[in-house]
């Protein structure tokens, strides 16, 4: 197989559209919770797969009334019943600061640049040397 920068032209946006779909939960999260305050809650309920597992089923925050928290499979490890935490509220759904950290989306985003990258670099070759006719297919390989 010989290597072809103008297929980047079409790896390029596959990778950016991927590293949204990675990504798209926590943005939408730090959009929904952008101004949403910060209140001291009580853990009510702590529900984890297994004793000393970090994945829970469900977790409850009382702030004062029950709130589920959003987003289980970023929440921390290790909250047990009558802890209080620092959350973030809005009507009906609560999240903790450390659920939204700029750590989850470096993947992304490093997916993202590299796509943009491979697309510039696709669509330059592609330019350099354009196909012979539009209907040969062996032009563009």
């Amino acid at each position: 197989m010989s290597r072809n920068p103008k297929l980047l032209a079409l790896i390029g946006p596959l990778l950016m559209l991927v590293a949204v779909l990675m990504g798209w939960s926590n943005i939408q999260a730090r959009i929904d919770f952008a101004d949403a305050p910060r209140v001291r809650a009580t853990v009510l309920t702590a529900d984890y797969r297994e004793a000393r597992s970090s994945t829970a089923r469900d977790i409850t925050l009382g702030v004062p009334e029950p709130v589920p928290l959003d987003d289980i499979r970023t929440a921390p490890g290790g909250l047990v019943p009558g802890a209080t935490v620092t959350a973030l509220v809005r009507p009906g759904h609560a999240l903790l600061p450390a659920q939204l950290s700029w750590s989850t989306l470096i993947l992304p985003v490093f997916l993202a640049a590299l796509g943009l990258a491979g697309t510039v670099i696709g669509v330059c070759a592609i330019r350099a040397d354009p196909p012979t006719g539009p209907t040969d297919p062996e032009a563009w390989f």
